[in-house]
């Protein structure tokens, strides 16, 4: 048995710089700076002057530090105007101070509409409702389960989250009475509003699957939608020796529906690094199709980088139970025919995905609809209910049919602000979200695909991303990059 790797999310990473030329001058002031170089050089004798001639390194460094000095002010303008920008005129904001925005969710989704209107109004009235102390930084959960993230790396205090100027209710939500435009909490507090946003998300599902809970209570069962799971489930990676990994996506709406993939994918190559890939079997079972259905070109790309690698994919099969003591994962594929058939298949590390809701409150509650699985009945445009006009959803819990995931709610938090504020001002809402939302697919340890696609599957700003390549840029974007776009400016209400 080969000695186990541990993975460094850095390695193999090193810095590189451009170097610059500039043409020969034929102005005297050119040639006078060369001169005044060189010059600097003789009397100090500490720099030296490439051939003798240009500018001394000490010269060099004084004018990047103007230019350096000049992109850190210019940067600091632009990013005043931009403040600046979000905000609506003060005639309007006076119009409109008094207005009640209360916001059910303090994650992502909520935080970040909270904090726009603020932005867009510093004196608006926002409260928040959010019952957690703690806020997870979810996005890193599959980071944690590779062992690329620490679990603190994850979290935050909710408290150094809240802007000083929301009103923070810190109790759960447990009923909407749209009708009398109010929120009950867990404790019986009212909350009264004007305009309400919705952005309490999706829940694992245990009823999904029968045995769930036992089975993750065993020694073989994880799941990275959790992060004391996560932490669970890098430690059975990093221990495993040998066997069957089984890994599942389930049947419905699955919050971040790269993630159970990722997971997989880098688990293998953890353990091909780790110089046991040849001792383990890696078998994926979806309930989809294909891999990434929602954006063919990735699909289509993907499929053969994975099945190159020895991983076997299994389509049409749905997780129903988990017989925990004779360690079998029990599936229900659908045929080509359109019956069904029991598959039961053996595992020695089971990554487990149920399927997923909405809280209570909105799944039970007056906020939904037939046929849309629990999920708040919105808009898929405005994001505005579609019985109530005075509320607005965001993120995971909407029904819009975009990819659950942050890029969604980056995407939608600027529509949901700027609709509320033209009700409150007797407007007509008009702002669009068209379903953009984006995924970084971690394909191995230092290699992402990065993109964003919308409603139809298409693939946008490829000029930015060339999608379908897996790179070391996008890795470190995604390992480094997103969480303080997530933490600076969504969360700041800069998006």
């Amino acid at each position: 048995m080969s000695e186990e790797k541990h993975f460094n999310s850095n390695s193999g990473h090193g810095e590189g710089g451009e170097s610059g030329g500039q043409s020969n001058g034929q102005h005297a002031d050119h040639v006078s700076a060369a001169q005044e170089g060189t010059q600097d050089t003789a009397a100090d004798g500490s720099d030296e002057a490439a051939g003798g001639k240009g500018i001394s390194r000490r010269k060099a460094l004084k004018y990047l530090g103007i230019g350096a000095g000049t992109l850190v002010v210019g940067s600091a303008l632009g990013g005043y105007g931009y403040k600046r920008s979000l905000r609506i005129p003060a005639h309007e904001a006076a119009k409109i101070k008094n207005v009640r925005f209360v916001v059910a969710g303090g994650s992502v989704g909520g935080l970040t509409v909270a904090a726009r209107l603020l932005r867009a109004m510093p004196e608006a009235n926002v409260t928040v409702i959010e019952p957690n102390a703690e806020h997870h930084y979810q996005p890193g959960y599959t980071l944690v389960g590779a062992g690329v993230y620490t679990p603190e790396e994850a979290k935050w205090d909710q408290k150094d989250l809240m802007h000083s100027s929301m009103k923070w209710v810190h109790d759960a939500v447990a009923h909407f009475e749209p009708d009398r435009n109010r929120v009950i909490t867990a404790r019986g507090n009212v909350v009264e509003y004007d305009y309400l946003v919705v952005g309490l998300g999706v829940q694992m599902n245990p009823n999904s699957v029968e045995n769930f809970h036992e089975a993750l209570e065993s020694n073989h069962v994880a799941t990275i939608y959790d992060l004391d799971q996560s932490i669970k489930y890098n430690k059975l990676m990093q221990d495993f020796r040998g066997g069957q990994l089984v890994s599942t996506y389930p049947r419905g709406y699955v919050k971040c529906g790269g993630a159970p993939q990722k997971i997989t994918w880098l688990s293998e190559d953890y353990w091909r690094s780790a110089g046991i890939r040849d001792k383990v079997e890696v078998d994926f079972y979806t309930q989809r199709h294909t891999l990434f259905p929602p954006v063919p070109d990735v699909d289509n790309a993907v499929k053969p980088l994975i099945e190159a690698r020895g991983i076997r994919n299994h389509y049409h099969h749905t997780i129903k139970a988990v017989d925990v003591k004779g360690r079998v994962a029990i599936f229900e594929e659908e045929r080509p025919d359109g019956s069904t058939r029991e598959v039961r298949k053996q595992y020695d590390l089971l990554h487990l995905v149920p399927g997923f809701r909405t809280p209570e409150p909105v799944r039970q509650g007056p906020l939904t609809r037939e046929g849309i699985g629990g999920q708040l009945s919105v808009d898929r445009e405005t994001l505005q209910h579609t019985h109530y006009p005075n509320i607005f959803g965001i993120g995971d819990g909407a029904a819009t049919g975009a990819a659950k995931t942050a890029a969604t709610i980056r995407k939608q938090a600027p529509v949901v602000v700027a609709n509320m504020i033209d009700m409150a001002l007797d407007r007509e809402p008009v702002a669009k979200y068209d379903g953009a939302s984006g995924c970084p697919l971690l394909t191995r340890y230092g290699r992402c695909m990065m993109f964003e696609f919308d409603y139809e599957g298409n693939l946008v700003n490829e000029w930015i991303y060339n999608s379908t390549r897996e790179t070391r840029m996008w890795w470190h974007f995604k390992v480094h990059g997103l969480k303080r776009l997530y933490r600076h400016a969504m969360l700041n209400g800069f998006v």
